[in-house]
């Protein structure tokens, strides 16, 4: 496929992965509801276009815009496009809520899980953990978890890295 930059370059690639933010942004061409979600079939797939999958943000499906969904969505995909080249029909998605997790502040966060509710720092030490969990590698997590604690203790913003 390929991919047009806002300054008109092209690139060409195998794989094309499109990734926004809280509202649907779909590619140009791309059905689209006014939130910006893409019509899909239960199994991920772009309708009429059962090679392309739809996951994140942009998903029509329904479910809340949030990061472990696209998180499940992008796994399921992977999954079903595993099954494709064995030949095997694809599964429909099914969203496994595990609860909702919200920093608001220093030692302050809510969270929901198994329909209890916590709030202060044991929510926010959970939310930690769990974030920290779900970074790549040993090496992402210890120099998240170094900034965090460098910015707790002294007060202090911690890196922020902002695309040219």
């Amino acid at each position: 496929g390929w991919v047009r930059l806002s300054g008109g370059e092209r690139l060409k690639g195998d794989l094309v992965l499109w990734a926004v933010g809280v509202r649907g942004n779909p590619l140009p061409g791309l059905p689209a509801d006014a939130r910006g979600r893409v019509p899909t079939d239960p199994c991920l797939r772009l309708v009429g276009y059962p090679e392309v999958y739809v996951v994140g943000d942009l998903n029509g499906l329904g479910f809340p815009q949030l990061a472990p969904v696209a998180l499940q969505q992008g796994r399921w995909a992977a999954r079903n496009l595993l099954r494709a080249l064995r030949e095997q029909d694809p599964l429909p998605f099914r969203y496994r809520d595990r609860g909702q997790l919200a920093v608001i502040g220093r030692n302050r966060a809510v969270a929901e899980l198994w329909g209890l509710g916590v709030a202060g720092l044991p929510a926010w030490l959970l939310w930690a953990f769990v974030h920290l969990r779900e970074l790549v590698g040993f090496r992402n997590r210890l120099l998240v978890f170094l900034d965090w604690a460098y910015t707790y203790l002294f007060r202090e913003p911690g890196v922020r890295i902002l695309p040219d």
